[in-house]
């Protein structure tokens, strides 16, 4: 009988101790950010440009840059195309370059390819740069478990992250002001 109780006591022991363990986690994980955080450095990784030619995000320095991930079988990130090609000129005046990356795998849904949906919803615009993005860099910039569909970051010349913002159409506002605001 006294073993019994004591295998018992044990057992409940383990699992107070494993649920004390798990929630110190989960804690953890609830206070980290969705995404990287203003003023942090840009992750640098490298993607797969629509013409099958690898490039470093690094490769960008020296111009401020919009990082925008999408999923080529996305409503808003249409819309985002429509709104980029809407406000290029804004975008040249202020020499900001654009790379729009087609999440890895079009996050599991299949979708067209990137130079297509750029074409195609973007008015056959050719300023923005398409490629694709790797596990890595899709996981470092779009963090899981909810991970978004239109989600982008404008990163300083010096590779520095100066903005986060979901579905580029709606907060295209913000995103010129900040542009105009550091007349970067």
């Amino acid at each position: 009988m006294k073993i019994k109780i004591k295998y018992i006591l044990y057992a409940v022991v383990v699992v107070i101790a494993l649920a004390l363990i798990l929630n110190f986690f989960i804690l953890n994980h609830a206070k980290q950010s969705k995404y990287l955080s203003i003023g942090e450095t840009a992750p640098n990784y490298t993607f797969q440009l629509a013409n099958g030619s690898t490039k470093s995000l690094n490769s960008y320095q020296g111009k401020p840059l919009i990082l925008w991930f999408v999923a080529t079988w996305c409503s808003s990130c249409a819309q985002g195309n429509a709104a980029v090609a809407d406000n290029l000129a804004f975008f040249k005046e202020h020499n900001v370059k654009i790379l729009e990356l087609e999440q890895y795998d079009d996050l599991g849904t299949t979708g067209m390819p990137i130079s297509q949906f750029i074409s195609e919803y973007g008015n056959n615009n050719t300023y923005v740069t398409g490629g694709i993005a790797s596990y890595n860099m899709t996981l470092a910039y779009n963090t899981p478990p909810e991970l978004q569909l239109d989600i982008y970051y404008l990163i300083s010349p010096n590779g520095k992250i100066l903005y986060v913002g979901e579905g580029i159409a709606n907060g295209m506002g913000s995103l010129e002001n900040i542009i105009s605001k550091d007349d970067l």
